[in-house]
């Protein structure tokens, strides 16, 4: 098979007042057509900087040392430059960025995006363009791609504008794709259908796929091979299930009994009471105005202070929008936010300011949160100086402790984000989070783009501060890892509604409803995909659409029979057994026998 993609010795250094550090040292690979290599390794080990050394888009403070070469068929990729790189990127090695916000134009409209990709290589224009841009859209499970073309990305959940990344960089039909952490943001049922879509693709079109991950088990389940990545060396390759096997890192379940209930005290200190937000929808291409979008739609849930409750589901499920109804960053449609027992609607604007100390929260896209022109240091202090905790050298001390708090050192303070790798700007984000002394922390996919020693690391912080502070930690996520690790309680939502509830772990380890389950099934386990049973909606049936007289909460119910209680919009929760409430009327109790 010939090499689609060959790399020997490359190299990268960072230079500062004169002095270059090493960054990637000696790298070698072959990328067969066709064929997928895994290049794995912890945050910070320089794999985001080989992707972006290969398409010539390295921060000015690097550059490629001499005797480097990379060759994608028979061009000298380190040797192009103009119009003849241009040709290139994206056409013939494109590239799946890690952080959406950051490598998307955030003044252009998604379909303009798109369509100008395949303008700018001569491949579509106009209408063509457009319509080309749509389908695409809507292969990689964007629901109504044809109103989605209208929107900006700030417009899109965070798992939308991932698949928007994977959209651009498929619709070109690469030679190479490198995919940089694709579906980190995405849900493990939309991670697995997407995966699923590229390996489609790839044996469709012969594309080549460097997978870099901090995830071994999904390395291991899509990768043929795998280099593992330490401080920019290779010190492991191999097959990718061998190497997953030897580095795996066992991360130890918390004593959730021992300590979450334990800790939390008093009433509620959020409580949402039958919370609606609803957006008014983007108009299609035709023209007609749509029905309002059903953001979040009639949820109740209250957290008290010292327990950490868990809100799991898929993408644009509505967690996200819920949870900045909470700290009165959206505003409700129906129903009441309440922060303390008071009303946000009732709160004035100094009452507001003080609620922004008191409730803080961790964003999904940590680049895109952070001021880009200040330094480390004054993100993780700016916290202090506005709300007055703080100021000068005091500040300054208190910013190094937490830095430390989050695994940084204090080589970390000068630096600015943007030379930070993507995990180590979650961890500047949780710090300047942690420095206001929030009563409620908000963390929304918090630990999503770290490598699994820094998973662990963050998590066991997270508990430490909850436990220590009787911090009320409200944990958006996907990753049910990090929830069994963290979660008092938890609540899987779908379509703006809580549809499962658990004052346990059992929500977790065993879910009731099917949509439940459909989602702890999709977790990578290290296996090969092909081994593996899963049950999966497919792609394209988007989960916000009932058909008529279907269930409410799927698109194609798993359960063969429905009847008039299926079509009910809005079921109420059941509670089945002590402290376990589902919204399916078919779902049943499991026998004690």
């Amino acid at each position: 098979m010939s090499a689609a993609l060959e790399v020997k010795g490359l190299g990268v250094v960072r230079e500062s007042s004169g002095v270059s550090t090493p960054v990637v040292t000696d790298l070698s690979f072959t990328l067969a057509a066709g064929s997928s290599v895994g290049l794995v390794g912890r945050s910070g080990a320089g794999k985001t900087t080989v992707g972006n050394a290969l398409l010539g888009l390295l921060p000015a403070t690097m550059r490629v040392t001499e005797g480097s070469e990379a060759r994608l068929g028979s061009d000298d990729l380190l040797a192009l430059r103009g119009e003849a790189l241009r040709a290139v990127r994206g056409r013939r090695l494109a590239m799946v960025f890690q952080e959406p916000l950051l490598a998307l134009d955030p003044a252009m409209r998604v379909g303009a995006q798109l369509a100008g990709a395949l303008q700018a290589h001569g491949l579509a224009t106009g209408a063509e363009a457009m319509e080309r841009a749509v389908a695409m859209l809507a292969r990689v499970g964007l629901a109504d791609a044809a109103a989605a073309v209208r929107r900006y990305p700030h417009e899109l959940s965070g798992g939308m504008r991932q698949r928007l990344l994977l959209a651009l960089a498929l619709l070109l039909q690469p030679d190479v794709l490198i995919a940089d952490e694709p579906t980190t943001a995405l849900d493990p049922t939309l991670q697995a259908q997407l995966l699923d879509l590229l390996d489609k693709l790839r044996a469709e079109t012969g594309t080549a796929l460097l997978l870099i991950s901090h995830d071994l088990d999904l390395v291991a389940e899509r990768c043929d091979r795998a280099l593992l990545l330490e401080d920019g060396r290779i010190v492991a390759e191999g097959p990718a299930g061998e190497i997953a096997a030897r580095r795996r890192v066992v991360v130890p379940a918390s004593d959730r009994s021992a300590t979450a209930h334990a800790t939390a005290s008093g009433g509620p200190l959020v409580a949402l009471d039958d919370v609606a937000v609803h957006f008014g929808a983007a108009r299609s291409l035709l023209g007609g105005a749509a029905e309002p979008v059903r953001a979040v739609d009639g949820v109740s849930l209250s957290i008290r202070r010292g327990e950490c409750v868990a809100l799991i589901g898929e993408s644009a499920s509505g967690k996200t929008t819920l949870a900045r109804a909470a700290l009165g960053l959206e505003p409700i449609t129906s129903g009441r936010a309440l922060f303390g027992g008071v009303d946000l609607a009732q709160m004035d604007a100094h009452e507001l300011r003080g609620l922004r100390r008191r409730a803080q929260l961790v964003s999904q896209d940590a680049g895109a949160s952070l001021t880009p022109h200040l330094s480390v240091e004054a993100l993780v202090t700016e916290g202090l100086l506005v709300h007055e905790i703080a100021e000068g050298a005091e500040a300054q001390r208190r910013g190094m402790v937490l830095l430390h708090e989050v695994g940084l050192d204090e080589s970390f303070a000068p630096r600015l984000a943007r030379s930070l790798s993507s995990g180590e700007r979650q961890r500047v984000a949780i710090a300047r989070a942690l420095a206001c002394e929030p009563m409620l922390l908000i963390c929304d996919e918090p630990v999503a783009n770290l490598d699994a020693e820094s998973h662990a690391r963050l998590l066991a912080l997270l508990a430490e501060l909850r436990e220590r502070h009787k911090l009320a930690l409200l944990l958006i996520s996907h990753d049910l890892h990090a929830a069994r690790a963290l979660a008092s309680r938890v609540a899987v939502m779908f379509a703006g509604r809580i549809v499962e509830r658990s004052d346990s772990s059992a929500g977790l380890d065993d879910p009731w409803m099917p949509y439940s389950q459909v989602l702890r099934a999709a977790v990578p386990t290290g296996e090969p995909i092909a081994s593996r049973t899963r049950i999966l909606r497919p792609l394209d049936t988007p989960a916000t659409q009932r058909p008529a007289g279907g269930c409410a909460f799927y698109a194609r119910c798993p359960h063969p029979a429905r009847d008039a209680q299926c079509a009910n919009e809005r079921p109420d929760l059941t509670e089945l057994a002590p402290g376990r409430w589902v919204a399916c009327h078919k779902v049943a109790a499991p026998s004690k026998s």
